[in-house]
């Protein structure tokens, strides 16, 4: 093993194709040619005593070597990253990239403000935000295509870590009038009678209202189903149709009213998370402190909120 020909450059590039599965996607993450990537990738090999890939089809599996290794260089590389950037700068302010997943409702009511938060203290950082289902932000988390992420509780891996930020329960939505004409105590039942909207099927804020529908004995009239929660606040704006939604989307918005809905699958919590593998930049120790006051401050305002009896 001829370890002192290894640079940063080709363990980069082993991290990157590891996470991709191919030199193409790999090649693309990088801005390289796929040649060049594949050269990188022989070079590292023939200073290593054994093989790091090994090929199945189309795709680059690691071998339990390439695992081992890979577990090992990746959160050094992140640290070394870190420590070359911030020597860059002059002063305390985070530098670097980085990469922020979240599903829509938490995207934009903790996330994003979370985000504009970091950007205004540290000039030196960049964030790139992405928006996703709950599915693609844990796909993009465990291959390391984003490095923290603000999703639903129950989705719960041994890979990650979670600390928790805020808890919901579901409410129905619409405009204030109709709101307080509904009874004290809501429950699915007491709401079979009107006209609804709901997210679709692929949510899993539906899926638990379903659950909560079966065992109630249910038939809920679901009139329109929508991909995004602002859809269905614009919905429950219209005065015409009942929405079942997220009362921290609700947060923001005067001109609507909730009341929660009892049920024990009827409630959410939202955490920030990431792989246990992952070195902790500054800039995701900041957004997690950020996250927490935000979340904070945003259970106030929905407990301030809510609708006299």
């Amino acid at each position: 093993m001829n370890i002192n020909q290894i640079d940063l450059r080709l363990l980069r590039s082993f991290i990157a194709v590891a996470r991709a599965g191919t030199f193409v996607k790999a090649s693309q993450v990088l801005s390289i040619t796929q040649s060049a990537l594949s050269q990188q990738m022989k070079e590292l090999s023939s200073h290593l005593d054994l093989p790091i890939f090994e090929k199945k089809g189309r795709q680059l599996i690691l071998t339990n070597f390439g695992h081992g290794l890979l577990k090992k260089i990746d959160p050094l590389l992140d640290q070394i990253e870190e420590a070359l950037l911030q020597s860059s700068i002059d002063d305390q302010n985070i530098a670097g990239t980085l990469r922020v997943g979240a599903t829509n409702t938490y995207s934009k009511i903790i996330a994003l403000p979370t985000c504009m938060g970091l950007l205004r203290e540290n000039p030196s950082l960049k964030i790139e935000l992405q928006e996703l289902s709950a599915q693609k932000v844990l796909r993009e988390l465990l291959e390391g295509a984003i490095d923290i992420a603000i999703l639903p509780q129950d989705y719960q891996f041994s890979e990650l870590y979670w600390h928790e930020l805020i808890t919901e329960q579901f409410s129905v939505i619409g405009a204030p009038n109709t709101i307080k004409e509904l009874p004290r105590n809501i429950t699915l039942k007491s709401l079979a009678k009107y006209d609804l909207a709901a997210l679709n099927g692929q949510f899993l804020m539906r899926q638990k209202i379903d659950a909560q529908a079966r065992m109630e004995g249910v038939s809920l009239n679901l009139r329109m189903e929508v991909s995004t929660m602002g859809d269905l606040l614009e919905i429950a704006k219209s005065g015409e149709i009942l929405a079942l939604g997220s009362s921290i989307a609700l947060a923001n918005d005067k001109k609507l009213m909730a009341k929660t809905i009892k049920g024990v699958f009827l409630t959410r919590t939202a955490a920030v998370c990431w792989r246990k593998t992952k070195f902790v930049t500054s800039a995701m120790t900041e957004f997690q402190e950020k996250a927490i006051k935000i979340s904070s401050s945003l259970q106030s305002t929905i407990t301030k909120r809510k609708s006299p009896a």
